[in-house]
């Protein structure tokens, strides 16, 4: 069976679009990782966390068995040879694992009272079975909503992509060459023409038998309508859409100063509201790992300041934008 050019152009086409989702992935998730830090974790401690809030929206934490420092015993081995093993955790409260998990039982409130911790590498210091929630160990979310952060993010990105193919489309649409109908014995008389007008001459005194040659070399270089600005323009309103879910500022296509005050601080109080989901869930999930587990866990977030206008006169100008 032969392999015919629509195939290979639509597989191309198709590796094309996947490329451009990865691309497009990358970058929030790399917003997403940089927009939060924990100071008590390690940095690769750090970036599992966030990577499970981002594939799977949870994770579960638990103190590793025999690392929970005794006071007594740290006395006692302060001079001997396996003191280094026992002082090298700086939490006396003992290593904090980061897992994936299963549930097993669910409370009456629909959440997960027992679970199974899910050992993906086939590490031999994770515990076998079951765990009681909340005594064993602490289940957290990213989102309020409970879902994967990137399941949530690929409702944009699915947009976004298929505007930009679009948008590539259009461009490939007005790199087309000029199509003139006609017949053969005008074929001379159309080709003079269009040299003419390529050559830019502002007059062209034609014959009554020319009304048709002209008339199709002026339809061809009018029927594509140019709507890329309209379609970017739709593109930038997505990706504000998606920084806005995500709690990180954005500009909205307006200029600061079209906006009217009332309009510029409640996109601002969306921004905070929807940064809020996230950040509310994991302090909430860091409160019960310190109380549960005694490993004292905060969260830092990274998002600027979001500037809000009390004053119509105070919103920045276009001189001052220029100036920045």
């Amino acid at each position: 069976m032969k392999t015919r050019y629509r195939d290979i152009k639509y597989q191309e086409e198709l590796v094309e679009a996947l490329s451009t989702k990865r691309f497009y992935e990358n970058k929030y998730f790399a917003l997403f990782l940089n927009n939060y830090h924990f100071p008590e974790l390690t940095k690769n401690q750090e970036r599992f966390l966030l990577k499970s809030f981002w594939a799977n929206g949870n994770v579960c934490a638990f103190i590793l068995e025999g690392t929970k420092q005794d006071p007594s015993l740290k006395t006692m081995l302060t001079n001997s040879s396996q003191s280094t093993l026992i002082l090298s955790n700086e939490n006396p409260n003992g290593v904090l694992c980061l897992v994936p998990y299963a549930s097993a039982k669910y409370d009456i409130e629909d959440a997960p009272s027992v679970v199974s911790y899910i050992n993906k590498r086939g590490a031999t210091f994770i515990p076998k079975g079951l765990k009681i929630v909340n005594k064993d160990c602490v289940i957290g979310w990213a989102h309020s909503s409970h879902a994967p952060i990137r399941a949530l993010v690929m409702y944009y990105i699915e947009k976004i992509v298929d505007v930009e193919q679009t948008i590539e489309m259009n461009l490939f649409i007005h790199k087309l060459p000029r199509l003139v109908v006609c017949q053969p014995e005008d074929k001379a008389r159309v080709q003079d023409l269009m040299e003419r007008i390529e050559a830019g001459e502002k007059k062209l005194f034609l014959e009554t038998d020319d009304i048709n040659a002209i008339k199709n070399v002026l339809e061809s270089g009018s029927n594509t309508s140019y709507i890329i600005d309209k379609l970017y323009q739709y593109k930038q309103n997505l990706e504000n859409e998606l920084l806005t879910f995500l709690g990180v500022n954005n500009n909205p296509i307006e200029k600061a100063e079209r906006l009217i005050t009332d309009e510029a601080n409640s996109n601002n109080q969306l921004i905070s509201a929807c940064g809020d989901c996230f950040l509310d869930t994991i302090q909430d999930f860091c409160d019960e790992v310190s109380q549960v587990l005694g490993f004292p866990l905060s969260v830092e977030t990274k998002t600027l300041p979001i500037m809000k206008y009390t004053d119509k006169e105070e919103q920045p100008t276009e001189e001052e934008e220029n100036n920045d």
